[in-house]
This record gives structure tokens, C-alpha cells and sequence, in this order.
């Protein structure tokens, strides 16, 4: 943190040259008289100055460094060596030796301007000696340059500050299960390119995939659920063998046997697997924790440990699954084919196996559901008209939209309108619509099998055209915005719809990715979808080196930061210190402030004292920059403008 030091007086030398001339000397050598002693002017009585911790009597004009006939008439009232008239120039406060006209590092205000150190701080904006500070953001030598590197989730604005974006997460894979052949296959959305295909047991059907690219697997008669990480050759050794095993391409190794493949936990009784949902909730220490909920076509719920595959809740469902979409205000939103409504759990309110399964249900008398609107309800239904629900979808919004079945049409339910105009229905597209999904553009996308179309929805005006493609059972959205329609039968994976600005506009790739078995799969298939209908969050991360030199220490001063946080946003500053990258990378995240309530600067070393861990040479930053959605509205996102990271290099001595 920036110190203040004791000042410096420069009355130094006019004290050498009077010193055998002072009142306050005692030449016998014995010990200056209390009354001679200072430190500040105030000390002094009779017209002495303080110089050195010393009363005495002021340099005058004819004595001192400037003597000479050019500075005669120099009046010097506080001993500094500046006044009226004198060669070194004015005094702008002649009471007060530290006001020189010339400013230095001491924490004061040497040139009466108002401002302390102005022009003379060191990088590290304070005055301690052998600090250093390394700046990043605009009006740096490091500008915030947001990659798939090094970021997720953010961007720059026009000031190049960090900000939120959604359209920066990095999903730039997509999921495509092939229920025949028992595979999931990791496709590159850049490339078209599959990655690796994995066997998951069994007949592989609704996916979704969590904030860190892992996917959950809903194994469709199976009645299990499978997670698989999107590491590669980077996954853990699951088998313990000293090597990572796992699949490259098209190559399938035997379920079992692959280190990508995480967990499989089966769901007893559950019947059909018919919807899969992945959900990170923050923890106590600013970490994600993993959950995914599941559910059965006989009329339950699940909810698993991410990391574990463990069983957590077992309930009962407020409608019989078909679909699911998880909103940012914690509700799992229920698609449900054959009855005539749809459902929801208030994931906030379910969080133990006793309450959630005998919290009464809300059974809302009309369509427009306002009797559920309590954020009391743990589960509830609304009814729908026109038929059951496919595919279903939250988009940034937070309207609920969900596929028409048997001629049902595209629907959408706004949970914030008033009452009386909730529900809307695109009535110009085609009936019969299975998996949908929402853009970051404001679009809802719908694919049609039977029409063998992609129905593009304006998501305010309900205006909506129709997409010729192969018949598509699911859509997803990548990260560049491209469309995914998956067609089901024993052929090439996709038809990939590259949208323009308006309804009408699109280019079309056909027949792309890798020739699949019975691809019935039509859920979230990137993770973009639920990263756009919760709560955005994103990371920018920087790694600063510390001391060059072997035999210095690196001691890490302080985070010092200029942010905005409007309410309902917050920035996390989190860090891992080690001797190299890679020794920091596998170490936990320790947090250093959150703002608000925490201001700038925070204490590195602070943070670190407390988390007992020793400094190490580099130490890797992440700025998280995070929002709620509590309404419809635009998003609000936090701006960070700058940031500076403060070090002292402490030589080894012995």
C-alpha cells in the first residue's frame, strides 16, 4: 500500500555552514537542550526554523550557498534556500522549509499546488524506495487484449476497458451424441473438425455442458447420466496408470477406458433419460461448484454432484420431463411433452432432499401463472395452450420459449410481463418444432424436422423466417453465432446456418462434421445458451514476473485498480504465486478483494499471509468481472479501466 514518509528537510547544507555559529550547539559535547529539538516549525520560538530536528536561526541573505551581489536582496523567511528576490527562485509558502517550489517523493505537497508528489511517484504510485509497479489496460504498454488464451466471458469497450460479453465465451465446441452408436462426439465449431468421440456406456441422447466446457450426457434408455471433460489430452489419469488415455478423431476407445470419460451414475427407475441441465453455483470462496440435474420419464428429478457423480436429490417433478433450461434467477424451467403445461424448481429453495419433496406444488389456475410468482414457490406448473412442449429454452431476457409439438407452435412466456401478456406465439412458422435455442443477437432458432426447416424468431417482435436445411431434430449456437442443425439420420453431423443481420439473411454449410449414427440429440450442445440466460460472469488473466535477479526475493505489494461496479455488479480479484506459470497454474485461486465493498489498493501479500502461502517469482491475476440479471432489462456490466500489480525485490544476504 502507498506509505508516507517523514519528510525530508532540505536545509541540510545552510545547516553545515552555521553549525559553529548555532545557539543550540553545545561545544563542551554534551546532548542538544529539549528546547533545541523539533520537528516542525511550531517547535521553534523567537524567529528560528527547524532544520535537520534542529532549532535555529534562518539563513539569511548574507549567507548560504547564493551568496553574492545577485542575491542580496533575497528575503528568505523559513531558512530554504527559496524567497522573494533569491537566485534559486520563489517560495510558495515562505513559513514552511518543505515548500520549495520544487516537488519531491515525501508525501507532501513541495510546489503548493494542492496535490502531494504530483509528477514525481513511482510506478508503483508511492514513494518506497526499489518498488515497481507494472500497469495493465488502456494507456499502457499492455493493453487488455481478451483471447481464448487468456479470458472468457469479456471484452474491451471503445475505451478499452474490460467489460462483459457473452459472445466472448469460449465454446468453441460442440456435442453431438449419437444415440445408435452409443458415442459423443467432440466437434471443433471453427473447423468442423471432430476432436475425439467418446462411448458412454450406452444409448447417449440429451446433453448440456457447464461453465468449464465439461459435458453431462443424459443416456436416453440407458437411465444414466455420463460426464465427460472437455480437457483432451490434458484430462486427469482416471485409471491411475501413470498416462492419459483418451480418444483422438473418430477413434473410440472401450467405455471404461478412457480418461476423459469421468463418470457414469445410473438413475434406477428413472425410465427414459429425457432431460439434462448443468448448473454452477458460486461457493463460500468465490469458486464454481458443479451440479447437473436430471430428468426421468417417470415423473422425477435429479440432482448429482458435478465433480463426483453422487446422487443429491431425488423428487418429485412439478411436470413430467422433456426438457430443461435453468434461467438467472435459479429456476429450472420443465419442457413437458404430453401434458398440457410447463413446470419449473426454484434451484435456490430445493437444496435438501426432505423440504424440496414435500414443498407444495403451485398449480396456477390460468396461463398467465402470477399466483406462482413468489419467490416462496418451490416448484410450480403454468399451463399452455395449444399442446405439449419439445425442446425448451431461456433466453437473455429470461423469457421462457419452448418447440410446439403435434402442430403446437413456437411459444413464448415472459415471467417479468404483467399479467395478460405473457404468453405469445409465433404463429407464422411452421408447427411441429423440436429442439430451440437463443443467440446473443436477439434471435430464437427453432429446428423443424418434419418441415425440414430452421425457424428464425425475431425474440421481441415475434417476426420469424423459415431456413431450408436437411430435417433437424436439435439446434445449437456456437461461439462465432453459427447454427447448428443436427439431423438425426445415419449421415453427416449438421447443417450449419451462418446468420446475417435481419431475418432473411443467412448462408447455409451443408452436410458438415462427422457421419453419425441416429443423432437424437437436441439440448444444449455448447453451453452458450445457459451462459447466456444466467448470470454472465467473465475472466480476464495476466501473469507478472517478479524479480530478475536468482538472489532476490519478490515480495507482492498491492493490487491498485480503477473500476466501475454499478449496483448489481462486482469485480473479484483473485491470484496463484509460484516459482513458474505452470507451478502457479496447478495451485488454488486466493482471493485478494472484492469490489465493492473493498477498495482500491488491495493487499497482495495481506492475502497471501492469510492463505499461508510463501511468494513465488510470478504471480498470475484474474480480474472477474461478474452481473445479476434481476429483470429484463439490458445488462449492466462493471468496466475495468486499469490495473497496476506493486513489487519490492528484497536482495539475499549470508
Amino acid at each position: 500500500m502507498p506509505t508516507h514518509r517523514t519528510p525530508t528537510h532540505r536545509g541540510s547544507y545552510w545547516a553545515l555552514l552555521l553549525v559553529g555559529s548555532m545557539t543550540a550547539c553545545d561545544c563542551g559535547g554534551g546532548e542538544l537542550t529539549p528546547t533545541r529539538r523539533c520537528e516542525t516549525m511550531s517547535d521553534c520560538a523567537g524567529g528560528d526554523v527547524c532544520l535537520d530536528g534542529v532549532c535555529q536561526a534562518p539563513p539569511n541573505r548574507d549567507a548560504g550557498p547564493d551568496v553574492g551581489p545577485e542575491n542580496r536582496d533575497c528575503v528568505d523567511e523559513d531558512g530554504d534556500g527559496y524567497g522573494s528576490m533569491c537566485v534559486r527562485g520563489d517560495d510558495c509558502d515562505d513559513s514552511d522549509s518543505t515548500q520549495t517550489g520544487t516537488e519531491v517523493c515525501d508525501g507532501l505537497d513541495n510546489d503548493c499546488d494542492g496535490v502531494a508528489d504530483n509528477g514525481v511517484l513511482n510506478s508503483c504510485g508511492n514513494c518506497e524506495p526499489g518498488c515497481v509497479g507494472t500497469g495493465i489496460g488502456p494507456g499502457t504498454d499492455m493493453p487488455f487484449m481478451p483471447g481464448d488464451d487468456n479470458s472468457d466471458g469479456v471484452n474491451v469497450d471503445p475505451e478499452g476497458a474490460l467489460v462483459l460479453d457473452s459472445r466472448r465465451i469460449n465454446t468453441n465446441f460442440i456435442w453431438i451424441a449419437s444415440s445408435a452408436g452409443g458415442t459423443v462426439s467432440k466437434v471443433d465449431t471453427t473447423t468442423y473438425v471432430e476432436v475425439a468421440r467418446y462411448a458412454t456406456g450406452t444409448d447417449p441422447s440429451r446433453t448440456s455442458v457447464n461453465a468449464i466446457g465439461d459435458v453431462y450426457v443424459g443416456n436416453r434408455a440407458g437411465q444414466s447420466i455420463t460426464k465427460i471433460s472437455a480437457l483432451g489430452a490434458e484430462c486427469p489419469d482416471t485409471n491411475g496408470d501413470g498416462a492419459v488415455t483418451t480418444s483422438s478423431g473418430g477413434d473410440v476407445l472401450p467405455f471404461g477406458s478412457d480418461d476423459c470419460v469421468l463418470w457414469r451414475t445410473d438413475l434406477p427407475g428413472a425410465g427414459l433419460v429425457r432431460a439434462v441441465a448443468a448448473q454452477d453455483v458460486e461457493g463460500p470462496d468465490g469458486e464454481l461448484r458443479h451440479f447437473v440435474w436430471a430428468g426421468g420419464w417417470n415423473g422425477r428429478v435429479y440432482k448429482l454432484d458435478g465433480a463426483t457423480g453422487a446422487i443429491l436429490l431425488d423428487i418429485t417433478a412439478p411436470a413430467q420431463p422433456y426438457g430443461f433450461a435453468l434461467d438467472g434467477n435459479g429456476r429450472l424451467w420443465i419442457a413437458s411433452l404430453t401434458n398440457p403445461y410447463i413446470g419449473f424448481i426454484d434451484t435456490n429453495l430445493c437444496v435438501d432432499q426432505a423440504s424440496c419433496e414435500a414443498a407444495t406444488l403451485c398449480a396456477a389456475s390460468g396461463p398467465e401463472g402470477t399466483e406462482c410468482d413468489a419467490d416462496t414457490v418451490v416448484k410450480g406448473r403454468i399451463p399452455i395452450t395449444d399442446g405439449g412442449t419439445y425442446g425448451i429454452t431461456v433466453d437473455f431476457n429470461q423469457r421462457v420459449w419452448t418447440g410446439g409439438w403435434s402442430g403446437g407452435l413456437i411459444k413464448r412466456y415472459d415471467q417479468m410481463a404483467p399479467s395478460g401478456s405473457r404468453w405469445a406465439s409465433v404463429t407464422s412458422g411452421p408447427g411441429n418444432c423440436n429442439g430451440i435455442g437463443a443467440d446473443a443477437e436477439g434471435f430464437i432458432w427453432a429446428a423443424c424436422e418434419s418441415s425440414s426447416v430452421i425457424t428464425r424468431v425475431d425474440a421481441s417482435t415475434l417476426a420469424s423466417t423459415n431456413i431450408s436445411v436437411r430435417g433437424s431434430r436439435g439446434v445449437g449456437i456456437d461461439a462465432d453465432g453459427k447454427i447448428w442443425a443436427i439431423v438425426r439420420g445415419n449421415n453427416a453431423a449438421a447443417d450449419v446456418i451462418r446468420p446475417g443481420a435481419t431475418l432473411a439473411e443467412n448462408t447455409v454449410d451443408s452436410a458438415v462434421g462427422p457421419v453419425l449414427a441416429d443423432k437424437y440429440t437436441y439440448s444444449d450442445m455448447t453451453g452458450l445458451q445457459l451462459r447466456l440466460a444466467t448470470n454472465p460472469r467473465g475472466f480476464y488473466r495476466h501473469l507478472f514476473d517478479g524479480c530478475e535477479a536468482e538472489t532476490d526475493t519478490t515480495v507482492w505489494g498491492d493490487i491498485v485498480f480503477e473500476a466501475e461496479t454499478p449496483a448489481g455488479t462486482e469485480v473479484v480479484f483473485r491470484v496463484k504465486t509460484a516459482a513458474t506459470r505452470e507451478e502457479a497454474e496447478a495451485l488454488d485461486w486466493i482471493t485478494v478483494g472484492t469490489v465493492p465493498p473493498d477498495t482500491s489498493p488491495l493487499d497482495i501479500g495481506a492475502a497471501l499471509t492469510a492463505a499461508g502461502v510463501t511468494p513465488g517469482r510470478v504471480l498470475l491475476l484474474e480480474v472477474q468481472l461478474r452481473a445479476e440479471r434481476t429483470s429484463s432489462t439490458e445488462i449492466i456490466t462493471p468496466r475495468v479501466l486499469g490495473v497496476n500489480v506493486t513489487r519490492t525485490c528484497v536482495p539475499e544476504f549470508g
